[in-house]
Parts: structure tokens; C-alpha cells; sequence
């Protein structure tokens, strides 16, 4: 979380600097109408109105935080219900936290490319590479920072990796190798899950791998 929030600052910091100062992002924020969060229109096809943003964001982080496995898993794993509600409410803190740097960056982004759009323009092939791009132009004359960016995101990534071949070990385990191996010894039901851990984090790490492979020859031609 601190490598995150590092990372997430210190684009922050050097990218308003580069895009004119905050005074120069919000405001080029309000002229396109990126900070209009109180629209009512009632049209469900549009992605950002108040109520898309309401109603659509209550089921999204219910069924996450409410019925999404490794959820539950991390909350049983707590000692006392206690625990896991101070949990959940120190999460949601992070969580807000999280959110509002990624704006920010959002917001920053776009004041800085305002004027060239870097995806229309064929600099990048995808939307996703937007972030990257950005980082490689503000960091371009400091060297290391950009390396700072690459272990943001990959921390980021890792834990949700990690909690989700936690979660797909556990479902296997419980819901399959119990039911045909009642009988299984503590210490068998150890191993099987730990073997469980490793043969999905193979077929999980090996789509990430590629995909990291791309994020890190992106960075190295740009």
C-alpha cells in the first residue's frame, strides 16, 4: 500500500507541476465539464451521472465487499467479528484514499493532454497505455522514478493476484477435494492447498506474466 501511494503521489506531484499547477488543472477540469458529479439525468445508458454513480457503485462494492469470496475469506481469517469490522472500516479508508489519487491523476492527465490526445493521435495503441505514457513523458529527465511507477503497479496487482489464488485454492479445496477425501489428515489438507496455491498461480501468473511482459517493453522503446 505504501509503494502504491508513493507511486500515486509522486505522479501526482511532478504531473500538476508539469501541467501548469493545480490552480491551471481544476480549471481545465471545470471548462470540459470533468467535475459536473451532481448530473440527475435519469438516462441509465450514460457512465457518470449521480445516479450511476450511486445506485450502479452500491452493487458494484456490495457484491465485493459482501458476497465476493476472497472477502469473506479475509474477514473469517479475522480473530473476533470485531476485528473484521475494523477491517473492513480501515480498508474503506484505504480504499478512499486509493480512489481519490486516481482521479487526481485522472484530472491531471487530462489537463496535461488537453490539447493532444495521445490515444487519437496513434502514440498508443490502448487506453491503458495512457498511464504509462504519461509517466515516461513527466519522468523523462529522473531517472529511477519511472522504475517507482513499474513497482506501483505491480504491487497493486500482486495483491489482487495473491487474494484471488487464495480464493480459487479454498473453493477447490472445500467444495471438491473434501467431498471426495473426507478423511483427509490436517497436515494432507495443508499440502493439498498449498499444491492447489501453486498449480493456480501458474495458470494465473502466466496471463499476468505476459501482460507485464508487455507493460515493461512499452516502458523500455518509450
Amino acid at each position: 500500500m505504501i509503494v502504491m501511494l508513493i507511486g500515486f503521489l509522486t505522479v501526482l506531484v511532478q504531473g500538476t507541476f508539469k501541467a501548469g499547477g493545480f490552480r491551471n488543472v481544476w480549471e481545465n477540469a471545470q471548462n470540459g465539464s470533468r467535475l459536473n458529479v451532481l448530473d440527475f439525468d435519469f438516462d441509465p445508458l450514460r457512465r457518470h451521472t449521480f445516479w450511476t454513480i450511486t445506485v450502479g457503485g452500491t452493487f458494484t462494492w456490495l457484491g465485493i465487499y459482501g458476497v465476493n469470496q476472497s472477502t469473506i475469506q479475509r474477514c473469517i481469517s479475522c480473530k473476533t467479528e470485531k476485528h473484521a469490522k475494523l477491517a473492513l472500516y480501515l480498508n474503506l479508508v484505504g480504499l478512499w484514499v486509493i480512489l481519490v489519487c486516481a482521479v487526481l491523476c485522472g484530472l491531471v492527465m487530462y489537463s496535461f493532454f488537453m490539447s493532444c490526445d495521445p490515444w487519437t493521435a496513434d502514440f498508443i495503441s490502448e487506453p491503458d497505455q495512457l498511464m504509462p505514457y504519461f509517466v515516461m513523458i513527466i519522468f523523462s529527465s529522473v531517472p529511477g522514478l519511472p522504475g517507482l511507477f513499474v513497482a506501483c503497479a505491480f504491487s497493486g496487482t500482486l495483491s489482487t493476484v495473491a487474494a484471488s489464488i487464495n480464493a480459487l485454492a479454498t473453493v477447490t479445496f472445500e467444495d471438491f477435494v473434501k467431498n471426495c477425501f473426507p478423511k483427509l489428515s490436517e497436515r494432507a489438507s495443508t499440502w493439498t492447498s498449498k499444491g492447489l496455491c501453486r498449480d493456480h498461480g501458474k495458470v494465473i501468473l502466466c496471463h499476468h506474466s505476459r501482460m507485464n511482459a508487455w507493460f515493461i517493453d512499452f516502458l523500455s522503446h518509450n
